[in-house]
């Protein structure tokens, strides 16, 4: 019988000043007994399932960006370090829970926290983590399904974003929509604008923005090895021929450090601590070495995008 991950993200009372890793974010079962869930799920090896929700994939492996956002020439230092990782700079990990808002939550809860937490310097509190409900519930309007993620980073640049603790994320509903005085105090937290990773030189040009503190948000295929534990002891998704019939869903996340000894992206996923390296997973750099290589069996990343804050 399969099993649903239920978790709510309650506002914030407090969070210490020296964030790490093993720091909890409040959570609470609360859902409905009429709750109605959406289909974009994908389901784990041990019959657990999460929620997914970007609507970017094509399930054929086609990488896709817009050809009038594209980033620019980006200069790739020869001496870029080994690893790096800015884990530490994010918020605590959080749970999606039951509807498909993982595009808001890669987006608005962990970049837009980051980034407000570089431009403050100040540490995450409750009114200073972006809340996933005010781009996502804007997008769905009551039907909690798939958003995209260029449409979640239009919000972010006109609109910007409101923290967890004006607009609390409720898992079971996604139709409560910002006040004007919400909207105003958003105006404060936008984004200047985004641009989309060509696919060339991928590798080089992320570790690139990763150790210039700059995250990307991508959205990949999910299949069965998707979360496998690999050679090294971590939860990771690396090199295997890919059914794109299985029925994974497309999941939006934010990448946010890298390993050459593990030849892999670290990246943060939005299924709790519970899930994965305590919320974690390694992504192959084979998967975005292969995104314009059409005779790759291994193309899981449909789209890539940095963003921009306005201190930036």
């Amino acid at each position: 019988m399969k099993k649903i991950i239920l978790f709510v993200i309650l506002p914030l009372l407090s969070l210490s000043c020296a964030y790490d890793s093993d720091d909890k974010i409040k959570v609470e079962q609360h859902i409905p007994e009429n709750y109605e869930s959406t289909e974009t799920t994908f389901t784990t090896q041990e019959d657990i399932v999460y929620f997914t929700g970007s609507s970017e994939c094509t399930g054929n492996g086609i990488y896709s960006f817009d050809e009038d956002k594209v980033l620019g020439d980006l200069t790739i230092p020869s001496d870029l370090p080994e690893e790096f990782d800015l884990s530490s700079l994010l918020p605590p990990v959080g749970n999606q829970g039951r509807q498909g808002s993982c595009v808001s939550w890669a987006i608005t809860y962990y970049l837009k926290s980051f980034q407000e937490r570089i431009e403050s310097g100040l540490p995450y509190s409750a009114d200073r983590l972006m809340s996933p409900a005010y781009t996502y519930n804007q997008l769905s309007q009551g039907i909690c399904e798939e958003t995209a993620l260029q449409s979640t980073l239009e919000i972010l640049k006109q609109k910007g974003a409101v923290s967890i603790e004006s607009f609390p994320y409720l898992d079971y509903s996604c139709n409560i929509q910002p006040t004007e005085s919400q909207n105003i105090e958003a105006e404060s937290n936008k984004i200047t604008d985004y641009e989309y990773l060509s696919g060339e030189n991928m590798v080089l040009e992320m570790k690139t923005l990763i150790s210039n503190q700059t995250p990307i948000i991508i959205s990949a295929f999910l299949d069965s090895e998707f979360g496998i534990v690999d050679e090294y002891g971590l939860t990771a998704y690396r090199e295997h021929t890919v059914d794109y019939s299985v029925q994974g869903g497309c999941h939006a996340m934010l990448v946010i450090g890298y390993s050459d000894e593990f030849n892999a992206f670290k990246v943060v996923n939005s299924w709790g601590e519970d899930w994965g390296d305590d919320g974690y997973i390694w992504i192959d750099y084979l998967a975005f070495d292969n995104v314009i290589d059409s005779n790759s069996d291994f193309r899981v990343i449909s789209t890539a995008i940095v963003a921009y804050d306005l201190e930036q």
